[in-house]
């Protein structure tokens, strides 16, 4: 202290106006390392909710940027999923044994959804990319060797803004949510080697005054030969008749709720039965259409974006999206990213 009393004023000004800056950058650091460190406090894994389900690992994916957003399961319980963030492209057998498709990732920008067909290719939900901001995507056709096709373009020439699910129905038509847009467009699968052109087939009612609404998850329900489409802004889920596009709104999250689910994914079971991806609750829950309630039944999953039933073992399939690694500054995968199941006793 002696020796800064003898410097010039305008020094000492600046000897201490550095230790006051470095202070706050020490303080800064302490703070960005708690933050840090609660973001990445561990990884939690999945639980059972209810007594008639238990859940576990169905596989391990290798890739420390997997973010696997959704997952198909085939009629011989071979399971898919693609990573948003590289494009890659995993076939995961009932046992749990993963091959990743080659040459996948170089051609595919952000997998969105996949849907596989009797042909042993897969349809494609191509984002572009993992920014929100940014709009585009693609639709693909997917051979298990590796060979892609354009596999459908919307026919107004506005193009896709962000699409985001797949499903069929029984009359070889192929329908995809785009959210941007707000929209399912539907599309005939191709008998010959023509490109599918996709017509708007359903927009949601407009919603309240002061809301937004955003059509997500798709499923078909075969029971009712109807398309479940879900709304995470409104969590709404509507049943739409692929007859003559009559909609019934089947659930309604109340606005008084202080917990709403965000839907994502949705899987109607062979028996009617709709379970939905809570992905704002990290929870898989059944629809009770009835009593407009869900009930869930696992919980505690890593973005749970999306679900499949794997008819051959009896089980729901669930990706950990954990999608919080992509958006949120500080924030790290909790890895290995995985494939979870629950399974019903």
């Amino acid at each position: 202290m002696q020796s800064l009393n003898r410097l010039p004023l305008g020094q000492r000004r600046f000897v201490f106006l550095m230790i006051f800056i470095g202070g706050l950058l020490i303080i800064g650091a302490i703070a960005l390392a708690l933050v840090a460190g609660s973001l990445n406090s561990g990884r939690s894994l999945p639980v059972a909710l209810v007594p008639e389900v238990r859940v576990g690992v169905l596989a391990e994916l290798p890739d420390p940027d997997s973010f696997p957003a959704a997952v198909a399961v085939a009629d011989d319980g071979i399971v898919y999923t693609g990573s948003f963030a590289s494009g890659a492209v995993w076939v995961i057998q009932p046992n749990g044994n993963t091959a990743e498709i080659s040459g996948a990732r170089a051609l595919i920008g952000s997998v969105s959804a996949l849907e596989p067909l009797n042909d042993d290719t897969l349809l494609i939900v191509d984002a572009g990319d993992t920014d929100p901001r940014t709009s585009g995507g693609g639709l693909w056709r997917l051979t298990l060797a590796g060979d892609l096709t354009n596999a459908g373009e919307p026919t107004d020439g506005e193009g896709f803004i962000a699409p985001n699910d797949i499903t069929l129905d029984t009359r070889g038509n192929f329908y995809v949510s785009d959210s941007g847009r707000n929209q399912i467009l539907r599309f005939r699968l191709p008998e010959s080697d023509t490109i599918p052109s996709g017509e708007v087939w359903w927009s949601p009612p407009s919603p309240p005054e002061g809301t937004s609404s955003a059509i997500v998850g798709l499923a078909y329900d075969a029971l009712n030969d109807a398309i479940i489409a879900t709304d995470p802004e409104t969590n709404t889920i509507y049943r739409i008749s692929v007859e003559d596009g009559s909609t019934t709104v089947i659930f309604q999250y109340p606005e008084s709720g202080i917990t709403p689910p965000g839907f994502d994914g949705a899987v109607v079971l062979p028996d009617g039965t709709l379970y939905v991806a809570a992905l704002g609750q990290n929870g898989i829950a059944r629809v009770d259409i009835e009593n407009n309630a869900l009930d869930y039944i696992a919980g505690l999953f890593r973005g749970s974006s999306d679900v499949d039933y794997d008819a051959a073992s009896n089980r729901l399939i669930v990706p950990n999206f954990d999608q919080s690694g992509l958006v949120l500054p500080l924030t790290s995968p909790s890895l290995p990213f995985t494939i979870d199941y629950v399974a019903f006793n």
